[in-house]
């Protein structure tokens, strides 16, 4: 019996072992080649999420969700067995269980890195930006049309009773909404379906760990936070979609949800997307100056309207870390687990660096000192590159204007 026993271990552990070799070698292709990843994107992982998204589509409620409370209810399980076993003296039972759950977690990460690790290995999305040279005046002229679009959109809306706009659209028609937006993407690159976004039951938990929304491609389901601020779900909604349409890096993915936002002719989408980034674009006035006279102005005019429902968003997320005593300290220690292994995951799929790669789009650019003035006005000048989405609205802007621009 014992032999038995040792024979069962040992090759559970032989499995084990293959399967920790296995993920080495998939997390070790994957970096090859971003034609090979892309080739796995095409072939492999569209089909699958076509056919996971449209099963998981037809439920109303998360599956993702329901497999993480039936993951933890059959983790405290096999806890209180391994306990009960270690008091009855059976170790080979406890050596067992554990080998069972390394190769049930091994072959979840082996599933999960071929049909999602290669994504962020393959070559970048693509997104409209214009590469024309625009003179300081042009920006400004930019900024100012679509600051006036923002304000005279924030007008439009039923606002509650904190200030915040309502949205014209539930959960579920704002998911079919966005799927009907990102149609217009067209091309090769992105998952032909895009699987309906679900709201996450335990929202509560999310908030805590500072996450707005998730998405497991392996089960083609994108899902939000329920109750994040009502001006963030369209951008987080489109987020996670973009994740579900075979997008995985954190910067490119916010890249792809701003222009479906702000590129629609819908007027609520559009103004969630100015929401999510106008501040990003706001930051091109007078960068090659150190005069900031437009900037000023154009900040200043931002309608109170937005700047309460831009505060009311920011205090949802930080005011909870914030709180005296046990409650505060409970926010910060999740804030801080959550940021940590979010680190680590995104640090491991090849972003240097970790959580800040969710504003790689907006901080590509760089403004640097030419060590040269002006010699009608003495200015200092400055040699600007604009970030990826400045760029985007500027190709917007040159779009909505019959303005030709280069891709």
């Amino acid at each position: 019996m014992e032999a038995e026993k040792k024979k069962s271990l040992m090759v559970l552990s032989c499995v084990a072992g293959g399967l920790l070799a296995l993920l080495l070698l998939l997390m070790w292709i994957r970096t090859l080649s971003p034609a090979f990843s892309d080739w796995v994107c095409r072939y492999i992982s569209r089909p699958w999420v076509y056919a996971a998204g449209h099963a998981t589509s037809l439920l109303p409620f998360s599956i993702f969700e329901f497999f993480i409370v039936a993951t933890v209810i059959a983790a405290a399980v096999l806890l209180v067995f391994m306990v009960i076993s270690l008091i009855k003296k059976k170790g080979a039972a406890v050596l067992k269980g554990v080998a069972i759950t390394v190769i049930c977690v091994l072959s979840v990460f082996n599933l999960y890195t071929l049909l999602v690790g290669f994504s962020y290995y393959r070559p970048v999305a693509p997104v409209p930006q214009s590469e024309t040279e625009y003179s300081s005046e042009q920006v400004t002229e930019m900024v100012r049309y679509f600051a006036d679009d923002y304000n005279r959109l924030a007008s439009k809306f039923k606002r509650d009773k904190n200030g915040n706009a309502i949205s014209p659209y539930d959960h579920s028609e704002l998911s079919d909404k966005l799927a009907k937006e990102y149609e217009r993407l067209g091309g090769d690159y992105y998952y032909a379906y895009t699987p309906k976004a679900k709201k996450i039951f335990n929202s509560w938990f999310m908030t805590l760990n500072n996450i707005s929304g998730i998405t497991f491609v392996p089960l083609g389901e994108p899902a939000v936070n329920k109750d994040i601020p009502p001006s963030d779900v369209p951008q987080t909604m489109a987020h996670e979609m973009a994740h579900a349409k075979g997008v995985m890096r954190e910067g490119e993915a916010n890249f792809v949800a701003y222009y479906i936002l702000l590129s629609s002719s819908d007027d609520y989408l559009r103004y969630c997307g100015y929401f999510a980034c106008f501040y990003a674009l706001l930051s091109a006035v007078n960068a090659d100056s150190s005069v900031k006279t437009d900037y000023a102005e154009i900040r200043n005019s931002i309608d109170p309207l937005i700047i309460k429902e831009t505060n009311n968003a920011y205090a949802f997320w930080t005011e909870k870390s914030r709180q005296p005593g046990f409650a505060g300290w409970i926010n910060r220690t999740f804030e801080k687990i959550g940021d940590f292994f979010n680190d680590i995951f995104l640090k491991s799929n090849g972003a240097g660096n970790g959580n800040g790669s969710y504003g790689d789009k907006v901080n590509d650019g760089d403004i640097t000192d030419t060590g040269e003035t002006d010699p009608d006005t003495g200015e200092i000048i400055y040699a600007v590159t604009y970030s990826s989405v400045q760029k985007m609205f500027f190709a917007l802007y040159d779009e909505k204007n019959n303005i030709s621009s280069t891709m």
